[in-house]
């Protein structure tokens, strides 16, 4: 599979071309349906109120985006002390 059919597929099944402007459900959302239509997300950066999350192409090797926002207590809950949707 090519790069530009792996980011065809995510963009198909359920993610954003732009993530970060996301559902109305925020960034747990916007995490759950990239992971499930195939791409991978990773912790950027951490800090104790604030994360940056890069959006990957479904075999890693790309950064297509990146969300950012309040570490909430129901992200923590999602994130469950994973810095990966590999973990």
């Amino acid at each position: 599979m090519t790069l530009e059919d792996c980011i065809q597929m995510v963009m198909q099944e359920g993610g954003h071309s732009r993530p970060e402007s996301g559902p109305s459900g925020g960034m747990v959302d916007v995490l759950s349906r990239w992971e499930l239509s195939g791409g991978l997300w990773r912790v950027l950066d951490l800090r104790e109120d604030w994360i940056d999350i890069g959006l990957f192409t479904c075999g890693g090797a790309e950064q297509v985006s990146r969300v950012s926002g309040a570490r909430t207590s129901v992200l923590r809950d999602f994130l469950s002390g994973r810095t990966s949707s590999e973990d």
